[in-house]
C-alpha cells in the first residue's frame, strides 16, 4: 500500500476506485442496435440538471376545423369542433364547395358567419373541413382584439440504467483456453446488453414517475410515445403511395433532411420502388451505420437500419424523425459509466456494472412520424 503525501488527486488514488466515462465507446460495440443513442449523442447531447427535465413548445396558428353538424345554405350559424381556432373577421373556406364565410362572431363551437362571400353559399354537411384563409376588415375600422397562443411545456424523466456483472476471484485468474477470458467477456455483453436497454427504451419506453419503495423510480419516455400526430399504417405490402403519405406527413413541418430508422422489413419494401431509382447516396458510414439517402418529393431521407425493430408489430415499423428536434438529456456525470469493485469489501470477488442516468428530449412531434403495418 503506497502512501500519499499531500492532496489525494486523481493522479495518485487507483485507478480501479475511479468511474470510467465509456459512453462513446458503448455506443461503437454495435452501433446497428443502439441507432437512436449513436445519433442523438452525436448530435443533440445536452445535459439536464434536473430528473425530470422541460422544453418549451410553440406552433403557428391551426388554419384547418371540421363541422359537428350540417347548415342549410341560408344558415347563419356553423357548427364547429374548435371554436377557439376563430376570431372575428377571420375568412374561412368551405374547401368542399368553394363557398367563403366570413367569421362574424364566436360562441363556445358554434360561429355566427356571414355566407357566400365573394361566392355561392351552398349547404354545409357534417364533417366538412373549414380553412382559415385570412382576415378582412372594413375601411376606417378599429383593430379587433389581438390573439397570441402561450407556448406548451413538455416533460419527461431521466431513467436510471443498471446493468452488472460479477465474478469471483479464481474463476477470474485461472487459465482460459479461449479468448477473450471470462472477466472480460462478460464485460463486452453486459456494455452491449446496457446498451440495447437504453436504445430499446428511447425508441418504446413510456414516461412515469412511481414510488415502489422509499424512493422514486422514473422511466422515460421514447419516440414513439410522443409521435400521435402523423402515422400511415401500410396495412401489409407497402405501396409507394403509402410512402409518399407518410414523407408528406413527415416533412409537412421541419428540416428538408431527414432519417428513417427501418426495420429489415421496411428496408427490403423500399428497395422494391421503382423511385429507389432517386437514391442519391448509398453506402454512406454515419458514425458506424450504413446509411442510404433516398431523394424523395419532400425532401431527402436517411435509411437506417435498425435492428432492434422486430418481431411482429415493430418488426413492420419505420420511425421518420428530424434530429433537430431530438436530444439525448443525461444528468452531469451520469452519462454511461463503468463502475467498478462495487462487491463488499470481505468478498473474494469482484463485481462492476455499467450505469447511466438519462432521459429523451423528443420535441414539436408532428415533425416526426410513424410508419407501420410494413409486411412487404
Amino acid at each position: 500500500m503506497a502512501t500519499v503525501t499531500g492532496a489525494m488527486t486523481t493522479t495518485n488514488v487507483l485507478s480501479n476506485q475511479l468511474s470510467i466515462d465509456i459512453g462513446k465507446r458503448i455506443s461503437l460495440l454495435e452501433p446497428d442496435v443502439q441507432v437512436l443513442t449513436v445519433l442523438t449523442r452525436e448530435l443533440g447531447k445536452e445535459d439536464t440538471q434536473a430528473t425530470k427535465f422541460k422544453w418549451v413548445e410553440d406552433e403557428a396558428k391551426a388554419r384547418f376545423d371540421t363541422t359537428t353538424a350540417e347548415a342549410s345554405s341560408s344558415a347563419t350559424e356553423v357548427k364547429v369542433s374548435h371554436g377557439t381556432y376563430f376570431q372575428s373577421w377571420d375568412q374561412v373556406l368551405v374547401t368542399r364547395t368553394g363557398e367563403q364565410v366570413r367569421v362574424d362572431s364566436v360562441a363556445g363551437n358554434t360561429l355566427t358567419v356571414t355566407r357566400g362571400i365573394g361566392s355561392t353559399a351552398a349547404t354545409i354537411l357534417e364533417g366538412d373541413e373549414l380553412q382559415i384563409i385570412g382576415t378582412a376588415q372594413p375601411e376606417n375600422d378599429t383593430s379587433k382584439p389581438a390573439r397570441s397562443k402561450t407556448p406548451s411545456v413538455v416533460e419527461n424523466y431521466t431513467q436510471i440504467f443498471r446493468t452488472p456483472f460479477e465474478i469471483s476471484d479464481t474463476a477470474k485468474n485461472v487459465g482460459y483456453m479461449v479468448s477473450p477470458r471470462e472477466w472480460d467477456r462478460l464485460n463486452q455483453n453486459a456494455a452491449i446488453e446496457h446498451a440495447k436497454d437504453i436504445e430499446l427504451s428511447l425508441l418504446f419506453g413510456r414516461k412515469s414517475a412511481t414510488n415502489p419503495g422509499a424512493t422514486e423510480d422514473r422511466t422515460t419516455g421514447g419516440a414513439l410515445s410522443f409521435i400521435t400526430s402523423n402515422q400511415t399504417d401500410a396495412g401489409g405490402t407497402l405501396s409507394e403511395t403509402e410512402w409518399n403519405a407518410a414523407l408528406q406527413q413527415a416533412f409537412r413541418y421541419g428540416g428538408t433532411n431527414k432519417v428513417i430508422l427501418a426495420s429489415a422489413t421496411v428496408v427490403s419494401a423500399l428497395n422494391k420502388f421503382p423511385a429507389s431509382k432517386q437514391i442519391v447516396n448509398s453506402g454512406e458510414t454515419h458514425y458506424g451505420m450504413n446509411v442510404t439517402t433516398y431523394g424523395g418529393p419532400f425532401g431527402s431521407v436517411r435509411v437506417i437500419y435498425h435492428r432492434l425493430l422486430e418481431g411482429s408489430k415493430y418488426g413492420g415499423y419505420g420511425i421518420i424523425l428530424d434530429l433537430d428536434e431530438v436530444k439525448y438529456r443525461p444528468i452531469p456525470n451520469r452519462d454511461t459509466k463503468l463502475r467498478t469493485e462495487i462487491q463488499p469489501p470481505d468478498q473474494d470477488g469482484h463485481k462492476a456494472e455499467f450505469l447511466t442516468e438519462a432521459g429523451l428530449q423528443f420535441g414539436l412531434q408532428r415533425r416526426h412520424a410513424v410508419l407501420s403495418g410494413v409486411t412487404g
